[in-house]
């Protein structure tokens, strides 16, 4: 499975976000995350806001208990 993770930067404050949809596959968390980031940049509330994103694999251990990304 995988996630977007998005920081998200504005007047030196930053907020970190997700869409909340787990992915089966990097290729459709990309796709996904290709058309967020274009969203998110015509509707940035200031020039010098902006944001960082990534696709990323979520690894969950034996136990069940910890998730690695």
């Amino acid at each position: 499975m995988y996630v977007i993770v998005l920081v998200l930067i504005q007047v030196g404050q930053h907020r970190i976000a997700s869409d909340q949809v787990l992915y089966p596959s990097m290729e459709m968390c990309e796709t996904a995350r290709n058309i967020l980031v274009t969203q998110l940049e015509a509707s940035k509330p200031t020039e010098e806001s902006f944001s960082f994103s990534k696709c990323t694999k979520l690894s969950f251990e034996a136990d069940k208990t910890k998730v690695t990304l």
